[in-house]
């Protein structure tokens, strides 16, 4: 069981340290559903549809208090930076596949760039299977999880299918899933 929430806004400014504060109360009232870790993204409001916006990403094992305070140390909420547009998710995670550890909390990445990134609530049964697929065809995996295979099927799919929309990047995607 886990629980997700996302923070969206357009055209409608907000400070980084206010988005952060969103969804980290979000998280709060979703921890009954998973104590194992905690993870939120938040994107700098540029323009995402290039590859190269940057994305903070900040995970932590444990209660969603442990995020909190390693985001006070990050000093991620510190800047005053006002993003017109931006988007951030949340999760958090009771462990079903891995082991509560940092790198296997979400949002899962498909690169160090953060290019995709995915959280998740369910079961990819046939996750062995795909990521044996993506291994074979050179995708590294950082987590143990099943979710990890969502992002790194997006970025196999998108480098096979230039030009596919994001819709077309979804629908093949669940084909495989």
């Amino acid at each position: 069981m886990c629980g997700i929430f996302a923070y969206l806004n357009f055209l409608t400014p907000r400070k980084r340290s206010e988005i952060i504060d969103v969804l980290l109360r979000g998280l709060h009232r979703m921890e009954y559903r998973g104590y194992d870790s905690a993870g939120l993204a938040v994107d700098d409001g540029a323009d995402n549809s290039k590859i190269g916006a940057k994305v903070t990403l900040l995970k932590k094992v444990g209660k969603v208090s442990v995020l909190e305070e390693y985001i006070k140390e990050y000093h991620a909420c510190s800047d005053d930076i006002i993003y017109k547009t931006h988007c951030g998710i949340a999760h958090t995670r009771w462990a079903t596949h891995g082991s509560p550890r940092d790198v296997n909390s979400h949002p899962q990445r498909s690169n160090t760039q953060n290019e995709f990134l995915v959280v998740h609530n369910g079961i990819i049964t046939n996750y062995r299977e795909v990521k044996e697929y993506l291994v074979k065809k050179g995708h590294e995996f950082e987590s143990e999880t099943d979710t990890e295979v969502i992002v790194k099927l997006i970025q196999h799919i998108t480098s096979k299918c230039e030009g596919a929309s994001f819709r077309q990047l979804v629908e093949a995607t669940i084909q495989h899933l």
